[in-house]
């Protein structure tokens, strides 16, 4: 008989000794890993996690897949629309902003645009024609023209504000122009937010027309005097509608109220409105927004339709907003002789060029020659 050696196990592990062989490597059961996985990083079931402007939930799927399952909202920063503009060559490049990262496409036309598309009655408001003559120049800028008295860029937040926006702005730039500069405000555009009620939306939107009405008949004060908080149950802090020439601020001090003309028309003519530009200052215009405006950072920008041609509506969701366009010029982009209108924004010096956009002139891009507003001025008893 052949004996075999081993050591001997110590007395109080012999109990365990097995019976049976161990089992051939082959059959050894596989792990099951009871985790969802994002970006190298295991989640345990259960766990709510936020990818981008959607909520996910690591879920089982089957009988041992684990998975997130998320909500299907478009976004408003996409990636594949990041890389679809900027790989086009149209002309202009895209970004990804992080105050609009995590929100949705929604989100954005609700909360970071706010003008109502004008009614047909205010759309048939008497155009006025400049009758001056002469050649224009290829490009102009007012704030080269009228240094120091163009309203600076601001920020409407997360309210759909830029009816209120872009309507004190431009009154700031008339008033300021009109006077050669001895008036030179930052009008409120919380003052129209908190105080114009009739018709009105507060940050969930407003009507141009209406904005002017009230500027013509109760006025609007600085914001030094009542500052941008981008709420709408900011309660007007004026009685009796603040008429007369001065208020009582917040801060217990007192400003003055000024008064706008009633505005007017400008033609949907290219050189109508680089001539009311050129003359008067800056002009008030709506015009659609889409969802790939939200990205631009460079260029001249133009709605590439592409993008979202064929895709389920949710993608192609759009609606106005309203900015001032300062002036215009010609870029030559990828070998294209690009002709522009240089805007103004309400989203921050951070968004686009450093505020500023260019959009394609003379086409009607987007409707941003459809209805364009300016305002005359006069500077008497504290009236612009």
């Amino acid at each position: 008989m052949v004996r075999h050696h081993s050591c001997p196990l110590p007395s109080s592990l012999k109990a365990f000794r097995t019976q049976f062989p161990l089992p051939h490597h082959d059959i050894i059961p596989s792990v099951i890993i009871k985790e969802c996985l994002y970006q190298g990083r295991y989640y345990n079931l259960g766990y709510v996690l936020k990818i981008n402007c959607n909520t996910c939930t690591c879920r089982i799927k089957g009988t041992a897949k684990f998975e997130f399952e998320c909500e299907q909202n478009v976004c408003l920063v996409r990636q594949e629309l990041l890389t679809g503009i900027n790989d086009a060559r149209q002309g202009w490049k895209a970004s990804n902003y992080s105050f609009l990262w995590g929100k949705t496409l929604e989100e954005g036309i609700q909360y970071r645009l706010g003008t109502f598309k004008p009614l047909r009655p205010t759309m048939e408001m008497t155009e006025i024609h400049q009758i001056t003559n002469g050649p224009l120049p290829a490009s102009f800028d007012s704030r080269q023209k009228w240094r120091n008295l163009i309203t600076p860029i601001r920020d409407q937040g997360d309210c759909g504000s830029s009816w209120a926006f872009s309507s004190a702005a431009l009154a700031s730039d008339r008033l300021a122009i009109e006077s050669l500069g001895m008036e030179k405000k930052e009008l409120s555009p919380q003052h129209l937010l908190s105080c114009q009620k009739r018709g009105q939306r507060a940050c969930r939107g407003g009507h141009l027309d209406k904005a002017w009405y009230f500027m013509r008949k109760k006025g609007i004060t600085t914001t030094s005097c009542f500052p941008y908080l981008g709420k709408e149950d900011v309660k007007c802090p004026f009685l009796n509608g603040n008429k007369g020439k001065k208020v009582r601020c917040p801060t217990g001090t007192e400003d003055e109220v000024y008064y706008s003309t009633p505005p007017y028309r400008v033609g949907p003519k290219e050189e109508e409105i680089q001539r009311e530009i050129y003359f008067n200052g800056p002009v008030q215009a709506t015009f659609k927004v889409n969802s790939d405006f939200f990205l631009y950072k460079s260029g001249v920008y133009h709605h590439i339709e592409s993008l979202t041609a064929g895709l389920p509506q949710p993608f192609r969701q759009s609606n106005y907003h309203s900015i001032r366009i300062i002036g215009w010029g010609e870029e030559v982009i990828d070998n294209k002789r690009l002709r522009y209108w240089l805007c103004a924004n309400s989203w921050g010096e951070g968004w686009g060029e450093q505020g500023y956009f260019k959009i394609i002139r003379g086409q009607d891009e987007c409707d941003i020659e459809m209805f364009v507003v300016g305002v005359w001025a006069h500077t008497e008893m504290n009236g612009f």
